[in-house]
């Protein structure tokens, strides 16, 4: 049986490890998870072809011998990647990256106090009393977390590469961006630096324009759509910052017809 061992009470650090070393590590991708006190973890412990340490025993998964610079988890995705054990897929390499990145500055306290707080979550993974079964319980949920971090990095990630592709022109609302992506949404767009912006999915055939500007109306992107597109199914949304046509909330909606340069050459014609 292949067992991985970290302290009672384990941090984030000390979840993600396991995390990556049960999804990318040969062998342990069922390990049984055992913990012991930080004070017997302080000793040097041996490991074993079949026994990992992760944040205890002064190992090579163990900051507290002196890697100042970082903790379990990266260590963990360090040894993963020098030994070619990581994701073959660009977009998981690089979204794996972040969440390392994160949760290493995490525990490095880099992160600043507004990002540890009672709702972030380091807080609700860790276990509320020194029992291995509320340990397992907090290794499991951390788990079942991260890889719901996973696919909302993969998504952002995949977004960053399609931006690349994306084209810019002012129009009636000001800097206008166009961009042809089954990935980039609304969140993504509020960090970038438009005034509008039209999302078209060349998969789904939906189409959105969407503003973040508090002081712009859409409405005339709707009225031309409307006039020009007539049996599609536009929808003004009621704080007229968003034109929409298609969504996962609405399957039965016509799709247009309107290929992307006629969308885009449409805005340039308000």
């Amino acid at each position: 049986m292949k067992t991985l061992i970290t302290h009672i009470n384990p941090h984030l650090d000390d979840i993600a490890a396991i995390w990556l070393l049960k999804k990318f590590y040969p062998g342990f991708d069922s390990a049984q998870v055992e913990f012991i006190s930080a004070g017997e973890g302080n000793k040097g412990l041996k490991e074993s072809e079949d026994t990992i340490y992760i944040g205890v025993g002064r190992g090579r998964f163990d900051e507290h011998k002196g890697d100042l610079a970082d903790c379990a988890t990266s260590l963990v995705w360090k040894h993963l990647l020098k030994e070619n054990l990581g994701p073959k897929d660009e977009i998981e390499k690089l979204s794996l990256d972040e969440i390392v990145a994160w949760v290493t500055m995490g525990d490095l306290g880099k992160l600043g106090q507004e990002r540890w707080g009672d709702f972030s979550v380091p807080a609700f993974i860790r276990p509320s009393n020194n029992s291995p079964e509320t340990s397992l319980k907090s290794i499991n949920l951390g788990g079942e977390i991260l890889e719901m971090i996973l696919v909302v990095i993969k998504r952002k990630q995949r977004s960053i590469k399609d931006w690349q592709k994306r084209i810019e022109f002012q129009s009636k609302f000001g800097k206008t961006y166009a961009v042809q992506s089954a990935s980039i949404n609304r969140a993504f767009c509020n960090s970038q630096d438009g005034d509008v912006y039209l999302m078209y999915d060349p998969d789904g055939k939906s189409v959105q324009y969407y503003t973040p500007k508090y002081d712009l109306d859409l409405a005339p992107i709707y009225q031309k759509l409307i006039e020009i597109d007539g049996s599609a199914s536009w929808y003004l949304h009621q704080s007229h910052h968003m034109v929409i046509c298609g969504s996962g909330s609405a399957p039965d909606s016509k799709p247009t017809k309107l290929s992307f340069k006629q969308l885009i050459d449409m805005v340039k014609s308000i």
